[in-house]
């Protein structure tokens, strides 16, 4: 529409003219806090339907000329607008005209009517704006505007508690002593904050010019819900470094507590491995001492790691800003042959069992047996799946033997996952899923989580190593073949003896995973399934 009109109101002509006003801001990264240069902010002014767009500089910095509207209002205009921001934390502005001179009340007052501030004055005809500081608890307020003769009541919401000074800062915005009062026009826009590899924000705004916005907007790694299903930082602990401060940031190994910050880990399932040849007769008590090692290590470092066994207190966890830690168990030679000791493992926070390692059991066959393809469970070995079933213990079949495979498929009623695995028409490896395997894993409802290991890898992208993008092949193939709902990540971070793919060197790395699938096409909600959110349903489903 043309900001150039007549319109009648109220049987009063409103005379309208144009002017330019200023709106401004400043963009931030929400992790660094740093000024982000080329973010898209796309204004869109509703009065008029346009949109125009325009980018920060290299200091996050933008500035948009709005043309805005100048009004002759007639004098009998008593308006109240909505506060600004709305909801807010700490403050906000009430902005109100009147139309003759009088005594005018302000009062804010909680949702049972009971005053929390209030202030008079002596106005003169005109537009004022006053600054309101929250006092009390978050919750819904009403601010009312209240001449002699009228009253209007608004609704707003605080976010947070706040012991602020209330209502002060009173000054004119529009003043004219004549039998008309000039005012400008309020325009209703919306700002879309957007820069690739970053969450979208958005405002809705009523502005006047002037306005300066500082917006923060976080990268879309850090926002997701980052799982890792397989980490051998245990194994390393009790096999090379007894003294290993997982809570300090090191160079030594690939995982400890500030490094996975570092790379926005929210869940991590800790595996307790035992080396069938190291510990040959004590698999049980040493899948013990580890988790109990897990157990000190979450106390000591409470602030930043939580121990969890399902869904729910897993999100908790992530809610406050914790590393969520699971036990996963890798080897059913862990339970020696014993389903009490599958129950105690349980109880001691397991919540996925490894069937076999690459050593067989006495009741399942790996994948590296030569009789992978034609034995599989054994009677003792189809109680424990069934078990594991009513118990909530997700059933993870990497380094699990083809027929095995099978056995638990023909078992289980619930989904079953590969935590850390490739597939095998990409590199042809044991260690890795064949078609008809993914296939049943996705139509089980699970998920393979792909690992970073370079033999498990191989060089699918043929340009002589394994990196990330060899690692986006197993996905991308994955995808393909059955939905992007069945895939997630098995990092295998510290327990393949270093030996990582080009660009995953350590738990740091994943936030370059991130980037790397979404310059391959994968739009944000994609990467977010693959991060998180498939095996979180898995999770939610078996173990809550």
């Amino acid at each position: 529409m043309n900001r150039f009109y007549l319109s009648l109101i109220s049987s009063f002509f409103l005379l309208v003219s144009l002017e330019a006003q200023v709106i401004s801001g400043n963009v931030k990264d929400l992790l660094t806090t740093q000024g982000l240069q080329s973010v898209m902010v796309e204004v869109t002014d509703f009065s008029s339907e346009m949109v125009d767009t325009l980018y920060t500089d290299p200091f996050g910095n933008w500035s948009y000329q709005i043309t805005s509207v100048s009004e002759v209002l007639p004098v009998n205009i008593f308006q109240v607008d909505q506060n600004y921001p709305n909801p807010f934390n700490p403050s906000t502005n009430i902005s109100f005209t009147i139309n003759e001179s009088e005594k005018v009340n302000i009062i804010i007052h909680d949702i049972l009517g009971r005053i929390v501030d209030s202030k008079e004055y002596a106005l003169l005809r005109g537009s004022y704006r006053i600054k309101y500081e929250g006092m009390g608890s978050a919750g819904i307020y009403f601010y009312t505007i209240r001449t002699q003769k009228k009253s209007i009541t608004k609704k707003m919401i605080q976010l947070d508690g706040s012991s602020g000074a209330g209502l002060s800062d009173l000054h004119s915005i529009g003043f004219n002593g004549k039998s008309n009062l000039r005012k400008i026009n309020v325009l209703d826009v919306r700002i879309v904050f957007s820069k690739y590899t970053y969450v979208s924000d958005t405002l809705n705004v009523n502005v006047i010019g002037g306005e300066n916005f500082a917006t923060t907007i976080e990268p879309l790694h850090h926002n997701a819900t980052l799982v890792d299903l397989h980490n051998d930082i245990l194994e390393r602990i009790f096999m090379e470094d007894p003294n290993y401060d997982i809570g300090v940031h090191n160079i030594k190994f690939e995982t400890d507590i500030p490094r996975l910050k570092l790379g926005g880990v929210d869940l991590e399932f800790f595996v307790a491995w035992v080396s069938p040849y190291e510990y040959a007769g004590k698999y049980f008590a040493t899948t013990i001492e580890m988790i109990e090692k897990l157990n000190y290590e979450s106390v000591l470092n409470g602030n930043d790691i939580s121990r969890t066994n399902n869904f729910e207190s897993s999100m908790n966890a992530i809610d406050q800003n914790k590393i969520a830690a699971v036990i996963g168990v890798e080897g059913g030679h862990s339970i020696e042959n014993s389903m009490d000791k599958l129950f105690q493992l349980y109880d001691m926070g397991m919540r996925y069992l490894t069937i076999t390692w690459n050593n067989s059991t006495d009741w399942a066959i790996s994948a590296s047996d030569s009789r992978t393809s034609t034995v599989g469970l054994s009677e003792f070995g189809k109680d424990v799946i069934r078990k594991m079933d009513s118990l909530g213990i997700l059933i993870d079949i990497s380094h699990v033997g083809i027929k095995t495979i099978s056995d638990i498929l023909d078992i289980t009623k619930n989904p079953i996952i590969a935590t850390h695995s490739g597939v095998r028409a990409i590199q042809n490896h044991y260690r890795n899923l064949y078609d008809d395997q993914i296939e049943s894993i996705a139509n089980s409802g699970g998920v393979i989580g792909i690992v970073f290991y370079p033999p498990f890898v191989g060089d699918a992208n043929n340009d002589g190593d394994s990196d990330i993008g060899d690692v986006i092949a197993h996905i991308d193939y994955i995808v393909n073949l059955v939905g992007i709902d069945h895939v997630a990540l098995g990092s295998d971070f510290d327990g393949t003896g270093g030996n990582l793919v080009d660009g995953l060197s350590d738990v740091t790395k994943f936030p370059d995973l991130t980037k790397a699938l979404l310059d391959h096409g994968y739009s944000q909600l994609e990467v977010r399934k693959i991060l998180g959110e498939n095996f979180l349903r898995v999770f939610k489903q078996v173990c809550n």
